[in-house]
């Protein structure tokens, strides 16, 4: 079974645009009718290496969708062991390169994590996490000592780092705000 990856892709339009409205409605219908992300493509194959050159990953479909609403819409995506970076370009470009979108991904495991921020189609900044579970280790060490925190089992500690682990995680692909 593939590694699940959460995308969360924001994005930030003038409301008053109508070509960007009707890119988003087009979106919400593929959400609505559990219809491929293919469908946001004028040609496409339904292989493996298309999905993987054009939207970035072997399988993909949102799993929610929040607006468009005032300008602003949420769109989460799940997709198969790799972010769906190049879905998010081809967004962009159906939406004329304008406004602002903000792409945060992470695996489930969670192995890497991180985002890209793109304003008028251009990336202006990006943050990747390779090594993300290695980080959550490391944290892990710290915490482990601040705490004077012995586990009786590797269960026991497993647990104790579902606690709070994801949140951490989460923290650190968080865009930093200017």
């Amino acid at each position: 079974m593939a590694n699940h990856v959460t995308n969360i892709i924001e994005i930030e339009y003038d409301a008053n645009d109508n070509e960007v409205t009707e890119i988003l409605e087009k979106l919400i219908s593929l959400f609505d009718e559990d219809t491929p992300l293919t469908e946001m493509y004028e040609e496409h194959q339904d292989t493996r290496t298309w999905w993987e050159q054009n939207i970035g990953a072997k399988w993909a479909y949102i799993e929610d969708f929040e607006g468009p609403d005032n300008g602003y819409c949420r769109v989460n995506i799940v997709s198969a062991w790799a972010q769906v970076t190049e879905f998010v370009e081809h967004l962009n470009q159906l939406m004329g390169f304008t406004g602002k979108v903000t792409h945060q991904y992470m695996d489930e495991m969670p192995n890497f994590g991180g985002y890209n921020i793109y304003e008028n189609g251009t990336v202006v900044k990006e943050f990747e996490i390779p090594d993300l579970y290695e980080k959550i280790e490391e944290e892990a060490e710290v915490r482990k000592a601040s705490e004077n925190l012995v586990f009786e089992d590797r269960h026991e500690e497993n647990d104790w780092m579902w606690n709070w682990m994801w949140d951490y995680a989460y923290e650190m692909i968080e865009p930093e705000e200017d």
